[in-house]
């Protein structure tokens, strides 16, 4: 009986195998082992314990036996005692407090894994009267020599706040000191400090806006993830909307210039974070950046595809066409999800346009044999039938072919669906046929949907609607609930229009339902009979509520809700508020003032020339002195002999050598280790008529070995315009020439003429045909096709043409910056060769306008000679009509045009005069070819 007893004790375990172990005598050896005066002893066994540890295992019964060596002498075994405290000093508080004078001591050990363990220790341990101690030990660590040591300080401030909340003014002192740290490894660490304690002291931020933006690229990458969030917050709250019709604010710039890059990082935590702050933050027109960066995420695991394809619904809802160019990549696939197939689908929908709904409708008739994509893709029909009108009777034909499938599933979804595209107008012979179909269809939904689009239309069917209802009526205590409301509604309607033909029917049915199990029905009939039957309410009230036109139900969205809440968060994904979900703030009307945002250790800054108006009294005082100051110098100089001035020179230009060589090894090592994007200058832009450029403030000198040159090679490489220094513009209009590609002859009756409607299109050229018929008899099916290996978006074919009729389409390609001639197919029904015609699209109109500043003008100019340059003679200066009807261009000053090729987006500037033509693009051949078809042009005319 002892045996079982003792069995049954927690301090008996059966372990792997079925034998049974004592833990008395369990952790036996290692008590000895720590006991033991060898330190190589005591490292193996305290790797053993957190490999226990590890795997989940209570080794709190060491406690006493690892806390004797938290003051030992190995560095190894010290890191491998605090790794332990840090898991069970919350539990074992009365042991730990026993060691906080030797975690103090180790506070000032000279290696800094020591003192930042005994750190993480120290805030581990949840008593409230040792926070004082605490809050001392963080004071020395945000201002130790180690970025470690502060890192690990900056951890352990929201351990302590959370601890006594009193102490909140002096962490967040030791926070903003911390966010003016300028190691990466600090910089994360300090923001997530900041965002835990104060997110809401938006006035500590002012003064590092400009540092953490720069920052970014630096930080680990869960650093990113809060510092992003938290500088979207920042935008929002302080900066003004980038699309109120103004210039976007240079430090929303300088954010969007710092956070395009990470969109290429391996952890797609740091993708969906940058991804939001554009959907929330930058204009509009830079939104369609992140499209790439979100499909290389659906790559993933099926976690990630979920959440990424829920983000990419919601920004289809506002931003539809940014995903044309990736529309393959949302084609469902076998090993995809369900949910991730029902996403895949509904982002589809919403992509689709009359320029792709062929292609969409194809692959959404594969889906409909699949199984478990047959509802999803059929509702998906459904939805592009309403969205594009053009397709709406091809997909109502298709649906009408599904209701004989013997699917039950997909007779039940084609019903559905279309009594959502028949609510307004429903042809009599599509009636007719679903009502000889009712026989057939056992789901209750379908039946439903089928008897109220009778009642719905019951004055157009009155001949057929009341065998229908008679139909319901022999079985109808076998329905289901919802087919039983429907029938009494097409009852009520049947006596409303044909009182004396159906009255009898109509009161069989009622009488049915005044018995009916459900009480629903009961009460439905009770309702209606008083309606009917009552004929003072008939008359007044009856035929105004059944009768009554209805408006077709709108095709609304899920995701549209979602749009209330930040993308990329989990409030975003599962549609409701969760706990902890703070709103974003609105756009203020105006941005605070710049002045705040200016780094008090920089050297020099960059300002705006508003900036320098407001200061102006300031800039004086500084001049003033400045100039006192060199006068002191010279003064002192002249006293000198010219022997120091010699000797002082040769020092001040060794010590300028030895600071260029420093500055460049530092360069250096940052490239190294994370590459930078290069600075652009600040071009000029013009607010109200008046230039707004960025100029440098002076600062005075505060040495009289200072020069004011010096500040200059002291100019931050602060990139504030890349976002904006491409501005892609509207085509400009123009005269379109029309070609001729198959004339009547060799058409066989069929003329096809081209020309270029010039769209912006992404990469995309659009080329739109123009076919007319001049035979005497109707053309069917008339296909274009394009040659293989390029990339098409459109529909090509035509499926009637009328004699003496004309019609277009429109394909919109890649051509990948090339001219080369390529052969296209003209077919018609019956013809599988079909007539061949070749021809080239001219590098013009391949071209993107774009707008360039000045300054980015020159400085590409200059970037672009030896063979990027062309320099070609004229006999007179072309105008801007005659250029743009060869080149898709923007003038931007006189006689400067500038532009960009859609596929590798090559920048070209083109310059005329009355004796010349000068093209500079990165494309050689590109610019070569622009220039000598302007050339032709003049020559011609």
């Amino acid at each position: 009986m002892s045996f079982v007893e003792g069995l049954a004790s927690p301090e008996m375990e059966i372990a792997e195998g079925g034998v049974i172990l004592d833990n008395r005598t369990r952790f036996a050896d290692l008590k000895a082992m720590l006991d033991s005066n060898k330190d190589n002893l005591k490292v193996d066994a305290m790797k053993r314990i957190i490999n226990l540890i590890a795997k989940g295992k209570d080794v709190s019964e060491l406690f006493p036996a690892v806390v004797k060596n938290v003051a030992a002498k190995n560095v190894e075994l010290k890191k491998l005692v605090f790794v332990y405290l840090v898991r069970y000093a919350e539990e074992q508080q009365d042991l730990a407090l026993l060691s906080i004078s030797t975690f103090q001591r180790a506070l000032k050990d000279p290696n800094q894994l020591i003192r930042g363990s005994a750190l993480r220790v120290l805030t581990s341990i949840r008593v409230g009267m040792v926070a004082p101690i605490m809050l001392l030990a963080i004071k020395d660590a945000v201002r130790d020599m180690s970025p470690y040591v502060r890192k690990v300080a900056a951890h352990a401030i929201p351990k302590l706040h959370s601890l006594d909340p009193d102490l909140e003014t002096e962490l967040i002192d030791c926070i903003d000191f911390l966010l003016a740290d300028r190691r990466s490894l600090v910089l994360g660490s300090a923001v997530y400090a900041f965002d835990e304690i104060c997110p809401s002291r938006v006035d500590l931020l002012h003064k590092h806006f400009r540092a953490l933006c720069r920052g970014l690229a630096d930080v680990d990458e869960w650093g990113q993830v809060v510092m992003i969030n938290l500088l979207t917050r920042y935008a929002r709250s302080e900066l003004s909307d980038p699309d109120n019709g103004r210039l976007p604010d240079p430090d929303l710039v300088l954010l969007l210039n710092s956070a395009r890059p990470l969109l290429q990082s391996r952890n797609c935590s740091v993708v969906m974070a940058v991804t939001q702050l554009f959907y929330h933050a930058a204009p509009k027109a830079q939104l369609a950046q992140v499209a790439r960066a979100l499909v290389r995420l659906l790559r993933g695991p099926r976690e990630v595809q979920y959440v990424v394809l829920v983000n990419i619904a919601t920004i289809c809802e506002r931003n539809p066409t940014m995903f044309d160019p990736f529309l393959k990549s949302f084609f469902v696939r076998s090993c995809d999800s369900s949910l991730v197939k029902e996403l895949k689908l509904h982002v589809l929908t919403s992509l689709v346009s009359e320029s792709n709904v062929h292609v969409i409708l194809r692959e959404l008739q594969t889906y409909v044999a699949m199984g478990d994509l047959a509802a999803p893709a059929i509702e998906a029909i459904g939805r592009c039938a309403v969205r594009v009108g053009a397709v709406s009777d091809q997909c109502m034909s298709g649906l009408v072919q599904l209701i004989s499938s013997a699917n039950e599933k997909v007779v039940c979804s084609a019903v559905v669906v279309l009594k959502r595209l028949l609510h307004a107008e429903a042809p009599v012979q599509l009636l007719a046929r679903l009502m000889r179909l009712m026989s057939k269809m056992e789901a209750a939904q379908a039946r439903a949907c089928v008897i109220w689009l009778v009642a719905t239309h019951v004055e157009s069917v009155i001949d057929m609607a009341p065998d229908l209802l008679r139909q319901i009526a022999k079985n109808f205590s076998n329905e289901h609930e919802m087919v039983k409301v429907e029938a009494l509604k097409l009852a009520v309607k049947l006596w409303m229009v044909r009182r004396d033909e159906c009255e009898k029917i109509v009161q069989y049915v009622l009488q049915l339902a005044r018995f009916d199990l459900s009480y629903d029905v009961r009460d439905r009939c009770r309702f209606l009979r008083n309606l009917l039957f009552n004929t003072h309410i008939l008359s007044q009230h009856a035929e105004d509520v059944f009768m009554a036109k209805k408006p077709a139900p709108a095709l609304m969205s899920s995701f549209k809700e979602r749009d209330q809440f930040q993308l990329g968060s989990l409030s975003h994904v599962l549609n409701q508020r969760c706990s902890h979900y703070k709103d974003l703030p609105p756009f203020s009307e105006t941005s605070t003032d710049p002045a705040l945002r200016r780094e008090a250790n920089a050297p020099v800054e960059l300002k705006l020339e508003s900036e320098e108006e407001e200061d102006e009294d300031e800039e004086d005082e500084d001049e003033e002195e400045y100039e006192e100051e060199e006068e002191e110098e010279e003064e002192e100089d002249d006293e000198k002999g010219n022997d120091d001035d010699e000797e002082e020179e040769d020092s001040d230009e060794e010590d300028e050598e030895e600071d260029e060589e420093d500055e460049e090894d530092e360069e250096e090592s940052e490239e190294e280790i994370v590459p930078k994007p290069k600075a652009v200058k600040q071009p000029v832009k013009q607010i109200n008529g008046k230039a707004n450029n960025l100029s440098l403030k002076k600062t005075p000198a505060t040495t009289s070995s200072k020069k004011p040159s010096d500040t200059l090679d002291l100019l931050l490489d602060v990139d504030f315009s890349a976002a904006g220094s491409r501005q892609i513009m509207e085509p400009q209009p123009f005269s379109a020439k029309v070609n001729e590609l198959l004339n009547v002859v060799e058409g066989n009756g069929i003329s096809v003429k081209m020309s270029f409607p010039r769209k912006n299109d992404a990469q995309y050229t659009p080329i739109q045909f123009s076919l007319h018929n001049s035979t005497e008899e109707e053309v069917t099916d008339l296909e274009i096709s394009c040659p293989e290996g390029l990339d098409v978006k459109g529909y090509g074919k035509i499926e009637s043409l009328a004699a003496g009729n004309s019609a277009s389409v429109t394909l919109s390609i890649d051509l990948g910056d090339s001219s080369r001639s390529r052969e296209w197919v003209l077919r018609r029904s019956g013809d599988e060769t079909g007539k061949s015609f070749r021809f080239e699209v001219p590098y013009g109109e391949q071209m993107q306008p774009i707008k360039l500043t000045s300054d980015m003008v020159d400085k590409e100019r200059a970037r672009l000679a030896g063979l990027n340059r062309h320099v070609l003679e004229l006999t007179t200066e072309p105008t801007a009509d005659q250029v743009y009807s060869i080149v898709n261009a923007f003038a931007i000053a006189p006689g400067v045009y500038t532009c960009q090729t859609r596929s590798r987006k090559d920048v070209a500037i083109l310059k005329t005069s009355t004796s010349n033509i000068e093209a500079c693009c990165d494309n050689s051949v590109v610019g070569r070819m622009l220039a000598y078809a302007i050339q032709q042009s003049l020559k011609s005319t």
